[in-house]
């Protein structure tokens, strides 16, 4: 066993899964950093505003990708390594057209609704500014998805891994430095700082592949064709997806208010701190079973996939049990003395580590195997439960439970979806 588990750490996909799993930790890290800060410097009423726009932001920024952060890691290895072999430049320029236009829709529909929609993103009215900043914010950040699928999709982990930790790492420094903190200056200084990243990024790539082969024009509406047809069921999944995430805050914000937004929030944020720990083995496996499709060998992403199961719910309970047992500590460390009081609800929603981490294993594995967007389907359920979930609940365990009870449906649907898929494709 201990050779095994050597050879394959040993391999190329061994030291990409330690290199990604040790730049995800300190990335966690510095999510803990930010959130510190924040509680510490914000009022209450200001830091569930705060999470009200992050979380909305994620929506967006998703919708903008529109999928392409899922098509670029399966393509570029079926074009770069498969029968069919082509070149990735039309993808890529494809890609950023698709983005283009769907980002200017999303803006067009928050400008047109202005006043719903700042209630829906901000949790307030009267802020267009505010609301502008948040939409060019998401903008910068699908930038950075496609930064980071490009470099997944090439089998560069540790460029993809570094790219990230770089942005994490530099909007920690507003944080510090800023003399004052609201959130129209916590977003802006995001803003500029990710803009600049991610255009050096771009010009970095462009340099490195000069002189390049720009795709003609029939080459660019081909696989303009092609990421429409992959990327639109996936852009009402990551849209499902990030509401999901979005959605219990910004309801919780409209019908009881920003400080019980903010006492929620502490229970959402535990989750969403551990859970990157599970995903990051997905991120090497969309373009892994991709790359096994092209050679014929999805049984040997299957054997993978079914020992990082049992890894994942050991690793869960380990998770849940430490977070229940030291919950108002780690609350008074991450957070501040007033959050405490919001331990009870916290506690529940711990438990939800579990489940989503079997989601988080199963739906790139799914997304690489079949183009039917299952994710949406399943995700689309889980919305729906959680929508008719919340507006049956009144306090805020009530609305910690049902968090609870759809992320349980939510593990369990992508693990039965991965079996029925694993069979049709093996019969």
């Amino acid at each position: 066993m201990l050779k095994l588990i050597r050879e394959k750490l040993n391999s190329g996909m061994g030291r990409d899964v330690v290199w990604t799993f040790t730049i995800q930790i300190l990335i966690m890290l510095c999510a803990f950093a930010v959130n510190k800060l924040l509680a510490n410097r914000l009022s209450i009423d200001d830091f569930g505003q705060y999470n009200v726009i992050k979380r909305s932001v994620q929506v967006l920024s998703f919708l903008m990708l529109a999928g392409v952060g899922i098509a670029l890691p399966r393509y570029i290895p079926l074009y770069r390594k498969g029968a069919d072999q082509r070149p990735v430049m039309p993808l890529v320029e494809a890609s950023f057209i698709y983005i283009l236009g769907v980002t200017l829709v999303v803006c067009i529909v928050c400008w047109a609704f202005s006043s719903d929609m700042q209630r829906l993103i901000l949790g307030e009215t009267g802020n267009i500014r505010l609301m502008t900043i948040a939409l060019a914010y998401a903008f910068a950040l699908a930038m950075a998805q496609v930064v980071f699928a490009y470099y997944r999709g090439i089998g560069d982990f540790k460029w993809y891994n570094g790219t990230q930790l770089s942005i994490q790492l530099s909007i920690v420094l507003p944080l510090v430095f800023l003399p004052v903190l609201t959130a129209t200056s916590v977003f802006t200084s995001w803003l500029v700082i990710t803009a600049l990243l991610v255009a050096f990024y771009f010009v970095r790539e462009l340099w490195r592949h000069r002189p390049l082969t720009v795709g003609t024009v029939p080459s660019v509406a081909a696989e303009l064709k092609t990421i429409v047809k992959y990327s639109s069921g996936r852009l009402v999944a990551d849209f499902f997806q990030f509401t999901l995430a979005a959605f219990p805050l910004v309801y919780i914000s409209n019908v009881m208010g920003l400080q019980p937004t903010a006492y929620y929030s502490v229970g959402i944020t535990f989750v969403t701190m551990i859970t990157p720990l599970f995903s990051f083995m997905g991120i090497i496996l969309l373009p892994y079973v991709a790359e096994c499709i092209a050679k014929q060998e999805l049984k040997a992403a299957n054997r993978l996939i079914r020992r990082l199961a049992l890894l994942y719910v050991g690793a869960s309970l380990v998770a849940i049990v430490t977070l229940l047992l030291f919950t108002e500590f780690l609350t008074r460390l991450l957070f501040a003395e007033s959050y405490v009081v919001a331990s009870d609800v916290t506690r529940i929603m711990i438990l939800s580590i579990l489940p989503q981490a079997l989601f988080m294993l199963y739906r790139n594995p799914i997304d690489a195997v079949s183009v039917v967007p299952y994710n949406l389907i399943l995700l689309g359920i889980c919305l729906a439960v959680m929508v008719a979930a919340f507006s049956l609940c009144t306090t805020l365990p009530q609305f910690a439970w049902a968090y609870l009870g759809v992320s349980v449906l939510q593990g369990l649907l992508f693990l039965a979806t991965w079996h029925v898929i694993k069979r049709k494709e093996q019969a």
